[in-house]
């Protein structure tokens, strides 16, 4: 049974690496560990959109959360360090409002 939730991980795995293939590969790793990086409850109601130029993470957040996650950004990027492993990785977060 182990192998068989092995082998469905790296099927999973392969399909997220070709959807997002013309996406920065941290981007992909920001992705995979969100919910590691900002806890459940703003997991949920927050995204990852892309790595800008200068190094900027454009993240879209729900407006009941907005102004905490706001204030928690450097904790943000120093976790986002931590799992890419090497500092100034991300150098600013850059939150937008999610519209439904």
């Amino acid at each position: 049974m182990k192998d068989y939730f092995k082998n469905l991980n790296t099927i999973t795995q392969n399909i997220k690496r070709k959807i997002y293939k013309k996406k920065d590969t941290r981007l992909i790793i920001i992705m995979e560990n969100w919910e590691e990086i900002v806890g459940k409850d703003y997991y949920k109601k927050s995204n990852p959109l892309k790595i800008t130029r200068d190094q900027e993470l454009k993240v879209e957040v729900s407006n009941d959360i907005l102004l905490d996650f706001s204030y928690s950004n450097q904790m943000y990027i120093n976790k986002i360090d931590n799992i890419l492993g090497y500092e100034d990785s991300i150098k600013k977060i850059f939150v937008v409002q999610k519209y439904f």
